[in-house]
């Protein structure tokens, strides 16, 4: 009798103590997995932009700054497609700098936006042959908010280790090389496409310091991304379903990425 009892105290513990564990378990995981958001999001608070800088990352300079943009009042020049860009930087300029801007919106859906004091400000970073001047950014931090403007509004990221900076016709592929070496990037594939425009390609892993800066603007380039697959499609007037479009654009990617991945490992 007393061995039934002492038997059934000693399952009873047991199935007291293998409760306990997964208990523990479970609580240890969503403990870890909560610490592991609270050090995502504290990441993303440590990121302070310049806002000065990541909106000079994001002007257009087709050959040459001023080419199609007047040097007097104007900040920008933006294709249909980059409406949600107009959005985001309208709202984003008053929040960070206090700045109301004044956007022309024409029949073509191109727009422009103004500003008479914050233009003069932008076109102080711009000299000899209106090229950006490089002795302008003194921080690291600047170089940063730069390149995440940059990589806002013509980059891509291929996958979770390679992004791609893009720019047609643009003088400023030399400042964000440059300044990518700086920050510390030791894989960088230049490529110079002799395209018509001439297309200038930046491929590089990022430092785990500036992928927090490009991470923290990344919502927000997917958005400008898709506003371009949309164009993409509606240009092509349903000669190619929405599915098939979407698929070709990921096997361009993979395609790309291992290319580059190759490239990297030599």
């Amino acid at each position: 009798m007393q061995a039934q009892k002492k038997s059934r105290a000693i399952k009873k513990l047991k199935f007291t103590f293998i409760t306990f564990l997964l208990i523990f378990q479970s609580n240890y995981s969503q403990i870890e997995n909560e610490v592991k958001k609270t050090n995502t999001t504290d990441s993303i608070k440590k990121v302070s932009l310049d806002p000065l800088y990541f909106v000079l990352g994001t002007l257009s300079d087709y050959m040459g700054r001023f080419e199609y943009v007047e040097r007097e009042k104007q900040i920008d020049r933006y294709y249909p497609y980059e409406m949600p860009v107009v959005d985001f930087l309208t709202k984003y300029i008053k929040t960070e700098l206090n700045i109301d801007v004044d956007t022309i919106f024409e029949k073509s859906n191109h727009s422009k936006m103004y500003s008479d004091k914050f233009s003069k400000t932008l076109n102080s970073f711009y000299g000899v042959n209106d090229k950006l001047l490089n002795e302008m950014f003194k921080t690291i931090n600047q170089k940063y908010s730069f390149l995440a403007g940059v990589y806002y509004r013509y980059g891509d990221k291929l996958d979770t280790s390679i992004y791609k900076i893009q720019l047609a016709n643009s003088p400023k592929h030399q400042n964000c090389y440059e300044f990518l070496k700086q920050v510390g990037c030791e894989n960088i594939f230049y490529q110079y496409l002799r395209n018509i425009p001439a297309q200038f390609i930046l491929y590089f892993e990022p430092t785990d310091e500036l992928k927090k800066y490009l991470e923290y603007i990344e919502s927000e380039r997917i958005i400008l991304e898709k506003s371009y697959h949309n164009q993409i499609y509606d240009m092509m007037e349903g000669s190619i379903s929405r599915k098939k479009l979407n698929k070709d654009i990921r096997k361009t990617k993979i395609k790309e990425v291992n290319k580059i991945k190759i490239i990297f490992k030599r």
